[in-house]
């Protein structure tokens, strides 16, 4: 049932939650936005009653889920449901979450205005993103993961690589094995440069303890590059949560929906990464925390030139105006990580590796530290090879010799108009 009330739904809007409605088997569904409110009612002594916190507890809105509330968007519910209870809303219930903004209804001449300009912005912003968006700027952030593989020299030397290319962050992975690692697999033995063990005490022996991150972090701050760390836990969080002020979510969790809220609220930026993931998870995580970064890439170690798909960031600068696009690849080469600064990824992040031969499963995916250096090089030109918008071509200032000495003629009627 669609509420014409709610001007404000899409179609994306009703073929996710849809979605929802059938696979999980709901009688009913109801859509809902989040909401940070303060709940009171007044008691019948006339005294003022909270409903949904304690006031000697109140929480910091930054630190608190909110509550779900109904905007009366649309409800899908069973025929069979319906005529047992005459109620739109009965047995198994879903949500589905919409944006902030479509908590709007038309009752009043108001509502109406108010929904106009938010339409009018929409249509506004669609028609502006159908452009190629340029990148005025490109951020790169230099992946170490687990290419150290647990050796601190090496994690320093890739650090001070990433310094020297010109890179802005050097980026690490942060894991409790404990809580990641699945109860069947810790048992499992593994061949690796420590001979014979357990999966579990081989991820123990990569992983950097808390004092080793510390130590890290200010060393890098010594030599004036940001360090920061994937989290792939709550205990992850809390503990990179202590040195740094920004963080990412790896494709693998963006459907932890409750590691997405939690990291959001313990970081001033946050980045997402999108392998993996079907369209519906990517909607889900946005609404969830509200990436800062969300950043395009395939899974696939390494991923081949046909699976790239590097129009995507075009889909997603679209998609999402108000954040920032970029992209994380992860295929052999540099080319296609420029074509992606070309069509206008702003963050771009690739792992790095002292030597793609030595043990350890990102190496292959990786690129050596000569090659890095030539990444953030070639992702810089792009950017200034790609500044103009589309219009009328440009004379510039050092064509003019050639024009002066190799065109015949009165004075180029162009050399007033020189760009600068």
């Amino acid at each position: 049932m669609l509420q014409a009330t709610s001007p404000l739904t899409t179609s994306k809007d009703i073929q996710t939650a849809f979605k929802t409605f059938q696979d999980n088997k709901a009688d009913s569904l109801v859509t809902v936005v989040r909401a940070h409110r303060f709940l009171w009612k007044v008691g019948r002594n006339g005294e003022a009653i909270p409903k949904n916190y304690k006031p000697e507890r109140r929480p910091l809105r930054q630190e608190w889920d909110g509550e779900m509330m109904e905007n009366g968007a649309f409800y899908f519910f069973t025929a069979e449901s319906f005529r047992r209870t005459g109620s739109r809303l009965s047995g198994k219930i879903v949500a589905h979450e919409m944006s902030a903004d479509t908590f709007v209804e038309v009752d009043e001449r108001q509502d109406l205005i108010i929904v106009e300009k938010l339409l009018n912005a929409r249509l506004n912003r669609d028609t502006k993103s159908k452009d190629v968006q340029i990148a005025k700027s490109c951020t790169v952030i230099g992946e170490i993961g687990i290419n150290h593989n647990g050796d601190m020299d090496i994690c320093k030397k890739l650090i001070m690589a990433c310094k020297v290319s010109g890179a802005k962050y050097a980026k690490l992975q942060k894991r409790n094995p404990d809580v990641c690692i699945p109860e069947g697999q810790k048992s499992k033995v593994r061949d690796t440069p420590w001979g014979k063990i357990t999966y579990i005490e081989y991820k123990r022996r990569i992983e950097f303890s808390e004092k080793q991150i510390e130590e890290l972090i200010r060393f890098g701050d010594t030599i004036g590059i940001k360090v920061f760390a994937s989290v792939w836990d709550k205990d992850s969080v809390d503990l990179m949560a202590k040195y740094t002020r920004i963080s990412k979510i790896p494709s693998a969790l963006i459907t932890d929906l409750d590691l997405c809220r939690y990291a959001r609220k313990k970081f001033d930026f946050l980045i997402i990464s999108t392998g993996m993931s079907q369209e519906s998870d990517i909607d889900a995580c946005y609404l969830a925390c509200k990436p800062d970064v969300i950043m395009h890439t395939n899974s696939t170690y390494p991923c081949p030139y046909e699976d790239l798909n590097l129009r995507y960031i075009q889909h997603l600068q679209t998609k999402f105006p108000s954040a920032i696009i970029g992209y994380s690849g992860h295929e052999y080469g540099l080319s296609t990580t420029f074509a992606a600064v070309a069509i206008g990824a702003q963050w771009i992040e690739r792992h790095l590796t002292c030597d793609q031969h030595m043990w350890g499963s990102d190496q292959l995916s990786s690129i050596e530290i000569p090659d890095f250096f030539k990444l953030v090089k070639g992702c810089n030109a792009v950017v200034k090879a790609t500044q103009y918008p589309p219009g009328d071509r440009r004379v510039f200032p050092r064509e003019m010799s050639k024009m002066k000495s190799l065109r015949k003629g009165k004075k180029n009627k162009d050399e007033n108009k020189l760009s600068t």
